[in-house]
């Protein structure tokens, strides 16, 4: 089996827990430093000094609105510890508040709290200022300070890979979930452009600039990224992939990223465009390799489902240190996503809730390492992608030991 045949049979899917290793927080951790980096506010700082006590009294009050809504979830769900407050679901508070006279007829709720209208009235623009403080912060959490070091451990394999066969003809395709610019930073450096994310030179979107032959890796960032931004109805992409934030002028532009909404299917590009083709790239293929995903997205998780259930070859690979610790983490993860998928709190019409243990597949590190991405990508990358062609061809034989 060659190279090119293993990828072109193979996806990638990567959610944060792929970029753990490389010192970015996951969203939970982050809501769990925010009280602190408010107060670690300076005195004097220039944009938010005036605003410290305020970010304070927010924190206080949206915080145990939070839990409380967590609690409700896992009550109502029948799963103990299934929901856990983040980064994301703060956010999405934030903008609900800043948006509140559009979401909900004031006669169907009353006011709303007079804490927060006292704070509004007396701080300008205080919800979109503590809005731009947090993207701050999210921002910085998810740029490691090692200049990239770790992250050059984790994608070590890679890179080797890269470096063996690049004569060889292939395109490995990794949808990726997450904001942060690990892959780009680690690649695409010193003149040579490996990893493809679907802009051209210029940093213009275009769909089909994906699979150049210059770039070996196409990097589908489904949510966005720290380094695109919106210039009208363009989504561009700074060419050395640099974040699109200015810290001392937080409107002048921000990140394109699906932060802290909602709803997270959108119909405009380039997010529209990479979600069609993480759903053709499945098509045609034979195995998906989940890392670090949660499972907590329920559009995803319905056309993933739809996928193994009407692809009778199909099969997904779980890379995930907390399923692979259990003694059934087949059994385990089928109650975990049918309790997720049944969940009607987000108000969705329906999602698939039925998919067979038999198409699934756990890594469990034989050396008893960890189970997680860096010793994932050592096992299945190193030694030119030998342990995944050989779980590949045991995937098309239907002999699934592992």
């Amino acid at each position: 089996m060659t190279l090119k045949e293993t990828f072109d049979s193979a996806v990638f899917l990567l959610g944060a827990g792929a970029s753990y290793e490389a010192n970015c927080l996951i969203s939970k951790a982050m809501l769990g430093k925010l009280h602190q980096a408010i107060i670690d506010i300076p005195q004097d700082h220039i944009l938010y000094k005036d605003y410290k006590k305020a970010f304070i009294e927010l924190y206080q009050f949206i915080r145990p609105s939070l839990s409380f809504q967590s609690d409700l979830r896992n009550i109502r769900s029948g799963g103990a510890d299934l929901y856990s407050p983040n980064i994301e679901d703060y956010i999405l508070i934030i903008r609900k508040i800043i948006n509140k006279d559009y979401i909900i007829p004031e006669p169907l709720v009353g006011s709303w709290s007079e804490r927060l209208m006292r704070l509004e009235i007396k701080y300008d623009n205080i919800f979109e200022t503590y809005l731009n403080f947090i993207y701050e912060k999210v921002i910085e959490w998810i740029t490691p300070t090692d200049n990239y070091k770790a992250a050059e451990e984790l994608l070590a394999p890679f890179a080797t890979l890269l470096k063996e066969t690049n004569d060889e003809d292939y395109h490995i395709n990794i949808f990726t979930l997450n904001y942060d610019l690990v892959f780009e930073k680690v690649f695409n450096k010193d003149s040579e452009f490996p990893v493809n994310t679907g802009f051209n030179s210029e940093g213009l979107w275009d769909a089909k600039w994906f699979d150049s032959e210059d770039a070996k890796i196409n990097l589908s960032k489904i949510h966005g990224s720290l380094d695109w931004y919106l210039n009208e109805d363009d989504t561009c992409c700074l060419t050395n992939h640099e974040v699109a934030f200015n810290p001392l002028n937080p409107d002048e532009r921000k990140p394109h990223i699906i932060l802290g909404f909602e709803y997270k299917l959108f119909s405009v590009d380039p997010f529209f465009t990479l979600l069609q083709q993480f759903i053709q790239k499945l098509k045609a293929s034979k195995l998906l390799i989940v890392i670090g995903y949660s499972f907590f997205d329920n559009y995803l998780n319905n056309i993933i489902i739809r996928h193994l259930n009407s692809n009778e070859n199909g099969r997904v690979l779980i890379v995930d240190p907390y399923w692979s610790a259990k003694e059934k983490p087949e059994e385990e993860f089928l109650k975990y996503l049918r309790q997720i998928q049944a969940d009607t709190s987000n108000m969705n019409m329906n999602n698939y809730t039925t998919l067979y243990s038999s198409r699934l597949q756990f890594y469990k590190n034989e050396k008893g390492l960890m189970s997680g991405a860096k010793n994932f990508y050592e096992d299945f990358i190193g030694d030119k992608c030998n342990k995944l062609i050989s779980f590949q061809n045991q995937v098309n034989n239907e002999s699934l030991e592992f």
